[in-house]
């Protein structure tokens, strides 16, 4: 029989100026900013990926 002992994970760190997702209810959400930003992500993913050939290369 195994026993084990689990203890609990510590608080992720965040960057000096960094804020978590939700944390600001006060603040409100940039949302078309947001989805302009993934849009432009994925742009930049698939460029890589077709024109440069650097697929998971990073």
């Amino acid at each position: 029989m195994a026993s084990s002992t689990l203890t609990p994970a510590p608080a992720p760190q965040l960057a000096h100026g960094a804020t978590m997702p939700d944390s600001r209810p006060d603040h409100p959400r940039h949302r078309l900013g947001d989805a302009l930003r993934a849009i432009r992500v994925y742009a930049v993913a698939a460029v890589e990926v077709v024109v440069l050939g650097t697929g998971g290369k990073r």
